[in-house]
């Protein structure tokens, strides 16, 4: 398909351009996300590119549910903050930035998928739950993609707010900026969400023990 085809592009452009140093490593690894994002050159950039891929995966695959768009979507938030990384201000946290890009990169990418369809595997693993509940502790994939139907379920910004929250890990106050909400606005949605999904969670598992 020409989209795919586009995407597979996308992500070997990345790939050569993270891999093109133009600047000696010395101390870089140990340099902050703000530093390395204002020297606007590509080895700062791979070393961001590895920092934050795993995060923005788990990102990408809560909102699209299967692997092959997940590594699709994550190819395009990064191309778009190579390209836009001349404009970077370190205004603020480098990783809210980044996840303005990514938010975006998912609302511009194709509409969501049926429920039933986050059927995907491999993706989400330390996601945490306590006891049963869906925000703490290891899940099974079969509790993964009963949590990720279950979310794709819910509002648009409550599914904002959580995959920012539990996939991309971010604190409340950094997904404020990256979604333009107080932060105590912020958490609400997320409670609200979580008491949702607790509630629907432990109602779908009740059936299945009844069943």
């Amino acid at each position: 398909m020409e989209g795919g085809g586009r995407m597979a592009r996308a992500r070997a452009a990345l790939q050569q351009r993270a891999a093109a140093a133009v600047a000696p490593a010395t101390g870089l690894d140990d340099a902050s996300d703000e530093d390395l994002a204002g020297r606007g050159d590509a080895e700062g950039f791979k070393r961001l590119y590895r920092r934050h891929l795993p995060a923005v995966y788990r990102y990408a695959y809560a909102r699209t549910g299967n692997r092959q768009d997940a590594e699709d979507l994550t190819a395009l938030v990064f191309e778009r903050a190579w390209a836009n990384l001349p404009h970077y201000r370190a205004t603020g946290p480098f990783r809210g930035w980044l996840f303005t890009i990514a938010r975006r990169a998912a609302i511009d990418r194709s509409p969501p998928s049926p429920p039933g369809h986050r059927a995907g595997r491999g993706a989400g693993r330390g996601a945490a739950r306590p006891g049963r509940r869906p925000e703490a502790a290891a899940l099974t994939a079969e509790e993964l993609r009963q949590i990720l139907r279950l979310v794709d379920e819910l509002r648009p910004e409550q599914r904002d707010v959580l995959g920012l929250r539990f996939f991309a890990g971010l604190q409340y106050a950094e997904i404020a900026r990256v979604v333009g909400k107080r932060e105590p606005a912020v958490k609400m949605l997320a409670y609200r969400a979580l008491d949702t999904l607790r509630r629907r969670f432990d109602d779908e598992q009740d059936e299945r023990i009844e069943g």
